[in-house]
């Protein structure tokens, strides 16, 4: 099978890093794969990952001649199968997609808040334009089957995304001792791009709050990275405050944590936080959606990790007892493994993606 993906946004965050490891798992069950991006910097940061790359600009949605090229490019490439991975180009690379009569075209959908109430345009081309809607978190399915949407609900199906334990290179405590964090300090963080709806801010003021001994680390790069700069100077914890901008060495940066933390407005299901579970790291988040497919006990009571309220002060008293309580967060990460191992492993992601991309009935995503 031959899968084109086309991604038009800007940046290069968590949506954008997990098609590109949909499409690496694909390529290595032997499908042919390719990733259109809107420019060469952010095609040439995905084919770090080992998979092909190629720009394929897609604009607004007056844009029609970037549709027409687009659709021009499909036909010459002869895909299977067309993954749509930006909500706000669904009209224009759709229409792509049907003129170069590509047999399946699908709307993947990891952010909470791209739902069909962002407007009739968006409401039309997933009704017309596409095959098929594949959300990463099953909270998300209402938005898609309720009030205005209108969408068979046959075209709508949840394929959690599946990670493997990312591999931590270096060596123990290198990590800490590089962002001079002493070895026996505890460490809160993420790793996660900073955009305004993760709302690390509320991470820093929940450090300020938390002993002062307590370091926090988020690995990555955006637009927030100098308010959250200017913020913890503001609240004194400068000191404990690590930015090391955007890195590939995900294995390392998470093994330098003791707890995961998730504070978003929105999301879909993270794949870093999959990723710290699956490392055997516990995990708190804000009640985003996918929040609680991950985070959800298991009939023994045990859980990989907490959901909290979205108040500073909420997450540092949950921080605080977590940090105080060893026992509890070795419960926790070992329960993280073990819903990684059931839930969302990359095989089960993989078996899914090909069904539906293959237009075989859909397999929903065990609860």
């Amino acid at each position: 099978m031959y899968v084109v993906a086309h991604n038009g946004s800007a940046i290069f965050g968590g949506g954008e890093i997990g098609t590109v490891l949909l499409l690496r798992e694909l390529q290595r069950r032997g499908h042919r794969v390719l990733m259109l991006f809107r420019d060469q910097a952010l095609a040439a940061r995905a084919a770090e990952y080992g998979i092909p790359t190629a720009v394929q600009l897609v604009g607004g949605d007056l844009m029609l001649p970037d549709a027409l090229r687009m659709a021009a490019r499909l036909r010459r490439e002869r895909p299977d199968a067309l993954i749509l991975t930006s909500f706000k180009k669904v009209v224009l690379a759709g229409l792509a997609g049907r003129l170069a009569h590509v047999p399946r075209i699908v709307q993947r959908i990891v952010l909470q808040g791209d739902t069909p109430a962002r407007g009739a345009r968006y409401r039309w081309a997933l009704r017309h334009l596409v095959d098929a809607i594949a959300l990463n978190a099953d909270a998300m399915r209402h938005d898609f089957l309720s009030g205005d949407a209108g969408l068979d609900a046959r075209k709508v199906i949840t394929i959690h995304d599946g990670v493997r334990v990312p591999v931590a290179a270096g060596q123990p405590g290198a990590v800490r001792a590089e962002l001079g964090i002493p070895a026996d300090a505890p460490v809160i963080g993420a790793v996660a791009r900073l955009a305004w709806q993760k709302r690390f801010d509320r991470l820093v003021r929940a450090l300020a709050l938390l002993p002062s001994n307590v370091h926090c680390v988020v690995a990555g790069e955006g637009e927030e990275t100098d308010g959250l700069r200017a913020l913890a100077a503001q609240l004194g914890v400068s000191e404990r405050l690590h930015l090391p901008g955007f890195r590939r060495d995900v294995g390392d940066m998470l093994a330098a944590l003791d707890v995961f933390v998730v504070s978003s407005d929105r999301e879909g299901l993270a794949n870093a936080m999959l990723e710290a579970m699956a490392t055997g790291i516990p995990v708190i988040s804000t009640p985003v959606s996918g929040a609680e497919e991950a985070l959800e006990p298991f009939p023994d009571v045990t859980r990989p990790g907490e959901i909290v309220a979205a108040e500073p002060e909420a997450i540092a008293a949950t921080l605080r007892r977590l940090l105080d309580d060893p026992s509890a967060r070795q419960t926790m990460g070992a329960a993280g493994r073990r819903r990684v191992a059931e839930r969302f492993s990359a095989e089960a992601m993989v078996d899914a993606w090909e069904a539906l991309l293959a237009g075989e009935p859909a397999r929903q995503a065990p609860r």
